[in-house]
């Protein structure tokens, strides 16, 4: 199964024609076109006009999956479940009361979303990422990565060796975790994303808006 990753909502961006906010989403399509969207920004207009400008259709998305609750990842939710008010929502287990009907709560162990793509479970009792499995092995996508960094990874690698990383990684600091990993994206609110950058030139990538990745 291939997949491309699409940061449709970020603070910064690569193209221009986007606009910027504090916030993260990114919109996963799979080789047969079905789109899951990852997060929601923290406002449904900004997210809404940075899909159709990457040629998204907010109506065609099929699953949202919800990171965690800080309004910076789920200010866009009452936006897109007007749009598409019938798909999965899959939220962490944190969640509690407030919820649409038939919204489904990810424990903390992995949970199958569809094909090849998993949710990590809740960890730390807050946040679920997501692990995409492919020829190369698991790709990680985190909203913020409050529990850790590696608590996510551990977590990928229960279902195939972490070879990619992308998202806000926080004050993740033991940068040494991520020797391993072939290609890192530190989006969001990466604290330490220019150090990222400069310790790993052949495989972290700058993010922002925009940015594609096949997995």
């Amino acid at each position: 199964m291939r997949f491309t990753v699409t940061v449709v909502y970020d603070n910064e961006t690569l193209d221009r024609s986007l606009g910027v906010d504090w916030g993260f989403a990114a919109v996963i399509v799979d080789a047969s076109g079905k789109m899951l969207l990852f997060d929601t920004g923290a406002g449904g207009p900004l997210l809404e006009a940075n899909m159709m400008a990457l040629g998204f259709n907010a109506d065609a998305v099929s699953a949202i999956v919800l990171s965690h609750f800080h309004w910076d990842h789920a200010g866009g939710l009452a936006t897109m479940l007007h749009r598409v008010p019938h798909v999965p929502l899959y939220v962490p287990e944190v969640a509690q009361g407030g919820l649409p009907d038939g919204a489904i709560v990810v424990g903390a162990s992995p949970l199958e979303l569809s094909e090849s793509i998993y949710s990590t479970g809740t960890l730390g009792g807050m946040e679920q990422g997501i692990v995409l499995l492919g020829d190369r092995g698991a790709f990680v996508i985190t909203g913020c990565a409050h529990p850790g960094v590696p608590a996510f990874l551990a977590a990928a690698d229960t279902l195939g060796r972490p070879y990619g990383l992308m998202g806000g990684f926080h004050g993740f600091s033991d940068l040494e975790k991520l020797c391993a990993l072939d290609e890192l994206y530190p989006c969001h609110c990466t604290q330490r994303k220019e150090q990222i950058l400069r310790r790993f030139p052949g495989s972290a990538k700058w993010c922002g808006a925009g940015l594609r990745v096949e997995v």
